[in-house]
């Protein structure tokens, strides 16, 4: 008998590809603006005619249903791709529609809906972020990603970089297990994908890399520290003048104290919250930019600690304020978010370079 022992009890085994959650939930988002635009543009018609009205809550539900099918169905990775951006797609449908569900009078443009959409997938980022990297892949879901990734063998699809990944999944496996060795040998021996197929993958990679080479260089770097700077400088000057609008009220200079009633927006919770959201973001981002010199990495780190300040505080509350019409800032957000992300990766890379020289 061999000396691997069967685990005793079945658990939930996760996907080394989970990365398929952001392809989803970027399909969503970018579908809930997308009708935004296209019926604000076109004037909000109807589909429909002799008081039928096709909502658009049903064509959300037609796409939903269709990825489940295509799951329930096939088995190749480009499937389960394309029904991360359908499903999305039809997700982003039908959770436009949530004012319509949560008033009595059905109201498509109940104002808090924005914020209501915004922080659900805000909070399903974050649960599925902390499902996936709470902890590494244990030797049991490692083998079992291994024998995923086997099914592109069978099937001719398998490329040089999905190779390597089986192979690293493979060593991280209990070795004693019987599907191990049977596995790398499988792996090692296997043909890879035609040109067709790895071309393909080439196109898809090609805007990677060359986002990767923009961000790589040493003037955008530059340019990114500016941006942070000047935000530095700017939140310095605004606490200031908060601040001598507050002396002035002190004092009893009613002139001051009107503008700082202004300015607080009425005093409400809300605005109380987004003003400490935006001090600690503004205190992160002073701290980044004096930490530039010293150690870069510090600072992207503080730099993006001051961006999730502000996604995930002041923006819900902007986009109760204003509706949709503060996704620009979000964009904006998160494309320097995901900038500053690589450009740590970059920095952790070129430390493990030095200390292997």
């Amino acid at each position: 008998m061999s000396g691997y022992a069967t685990p005793r009890s079945p658990h939930l085994v996760r996907s080394a590809d989970a990365e398929l959650i952001d392809t989803f939930l970027v399909s969503a988002v970018a579908t809930v603006l997308i009708i935004r635009i296209f019926l604000e543009a076109t004037g909000y018609p109807q589909l429909g005619g002799n008081g039928l009205h096709i909502a658009h809550v049903l064509w959300g539900g037609l796409g939903m249903l269709v990825a489940i099918v295509l799951l329930l169905l096939f088995l190749s990775s480009s499937t389960r791709l394309i029904a991360a951006l359908v499903g999305g797609a039809g997700f982003g449908a039908f959770i436009d529609e949530l004012g319509k569900f949560v008033t009595s009078d059905n109201d498509y443009f109940f104002k808090p809906t924005a914020a209501l959409v915004y922080a659900l997938f805000v909070v399903m980022f974050l649960a599925t972020r902390e499902v996936r990297r709470f902890r590494a892949l244990s030797p049991e879901e490692s083998l079992v990603n291994a024998v995923e990734l086997a099914k592109k063998v069978a099937i001719g699809t398998l490329t040089a970089d999905e190779r390597d990944r089986a192979l690293e999944l493979v060593d991280r496996a209990d070795q004693t297990h019987p599907l191990v060795a049977p596995l790398r040998e499988t792996f090692r021996s296997a043909g890879l994908a035609p040109v067709e197929f790895a071309r393909v993958r080439w196109v898809s990679s090609a805007g990677s890399r060359r986002y990767a080479a923009i961000v790589s260089s040493r003037w955008f770097r530059r340019v990114i520290a500016a941006i942070f700077i000047l935000a530095g400088v700017v939140f310095l000057l605004s606490t200031t003048a908060t601040a001598a609008l507050i002396a002035g009220s002190l004092l009893g200079f009613n002139e001051a104290r009107a503008a700082l009633d202004e300015e607080a927006g009425g005093s409400t919770i809300a605005s109380l919250i987004q003003a400490i959201a935006t001090v600690v973001a503004g205190v992160l981002i002073v701290k980044g930019v004096f930490a530039l010199r010293r150690s870069r990495i510090r600072a992207y780190r503080a730099f993006e600690l001051a961006i999730l300040m502000d996604l995930l505080l002041a923006q819900p509350l902007a986009f109760l304020d204003t509706g949709f019409g503060a996704a620009v800032d979000v964009f904006i957000d998160l494309a320097l978010l995901a900038t500053l992300r690589y450009m740590q990766a970059q920095e952790r890379r070129l430390v493990v370079l030095e200390a292997a020289a």
